[in-house]
């Protein structure tokens, strides 16, 4: 089978390899997609020196082959897994636990459940109240994802981003208030639309310092500061505004495997009945071959892009 080796900084090469052999309590996966994460990045550009890899972790498919202790799960099932590496491949073998079936009206290439169960742990994460004001500092795709989640559960959103083409989205979804830090001062409106308080919960959605650093200033005195943003390396830390307002501050991020399963079954049961899509936030499709460019397309964040996927 054809696979994307990481074999140094923006250096894909495309290997054959053997297929795999799913072990006993194992699903072999035929890829029908694998969805490019920003957390990737770092690897992509060789600031962690892990070479060669095959990395890609956001994948749907069809099962394929099914180990012979695996009873719940059936050959040509639509299905998303939860996965941490190898998913640039034709193929990938994935742990029963770990495979989510998809209903009926799920389109397999727009399930990329590990995103989507990012997205809703950290929601769960951040106990948003119906009386809350939400702000979400980022509105790329998580943060798309995240609008429509938070859209039915507090009383007021506001989307806040550099990007206009992303904050017209947050507009088509329905998100009254938009903020382009760049031209307009986001401090300011937001005490406008608040009373001058703030906002009771900003999901920083950014990974970069600017974000981390507006998202501290947006949150009013007891409210609580989510980071979702992925970040790598050392950060800046307010502390005193921190103190001084006696803010909750959650990592809206999960490891345990379980945990994170779970939250694809709730998102995959959204998208079932419709009340979260994906299907308008892929903007960019590529072969496996066109691996490299997809990759500097995604670090390029252009301004109509959201989301490049790999169609093995």
């Amino acid at each position: 089978m054809r696979t994307a080796v990481l074999e140094g900084p923006h250096k894909f090469v495309i290997r054959d390899i053997p297929k795999p052999i799913p072990k006993a309590d194992e699903v072999l996966i035929k890829v029908a997609a694998c969805g490019v994460c920003h957390s990737e990045m770092p690897s992509w550009e060789g600031k962690f020196n892990n070479f060669p890899s095959r990395i890609g972790h956001e994948v749907s498919g069809f099962i394929e082959e099914v180990g012979s202790q695996v009873e719940s799960l059936k050959v040509g099932q639509p299905v998303t897994v939860f996965t941490d590496k190898e998913g640039y491949s034709e193929y990938i073998a994935v742990k029963a636990p770990y495979v989510i079936p998809l209903g009926p009206d799920v389109l397999v290439p727009y399930a990329l459940g590990e995103p989507v169960g990012c997205v809703v742990n950290g929601v769960l994460r951040a106990g948003i109240q119906m009386h809350d004001t939400v702000v979400l500092v980022g509105t790329g795709f998580m943060g798309q994802i995240m609008l429509q989640m938070v859209l039915r559960s507090a009383k007021q959103v506001i989307a806040v981003d550099t990007r206009d083409s992303a904050l017209k989205m947050a507009r088509q979804l329905g998100v009254e208030h938009c903020i382009n830090p760049i031209g307009e001062d986001a401090v300011e409106i937001v005490k406008e639309l608040t009373g001058g308080q703030g906002a009771d919960c900003v999901i920083e959605l950014t990974g970069n310092q600017q974000g981390l650093d507006l998202a501290t200033k947006l949150t009013r005195i007891r409210g609580r500061l989510v980071i979702f943003g992925f970040h790598v390396g050392q950060r800046n830390i307010d502390m005193f505004t921190w103190n001084w307002r006696g803010l909750d501050v959650v990592n809206a991020h999960e490891r345990d495997p379980m945990v994170y399963t779970s939250g694809i079954r709730i998102g995959m049961d959204l998208m079932q009945h419709g009340l979260i899509s994906l299907n308008s936030l892929i903007t960019h499709e590529y072969s496996l071959e066109e691996i490299n460019e997809a990759f500097a397309t995604a670090s390029d964040r252009k301004d109509n892009f959201i989301k490049a996927v790999i169609r093995p």
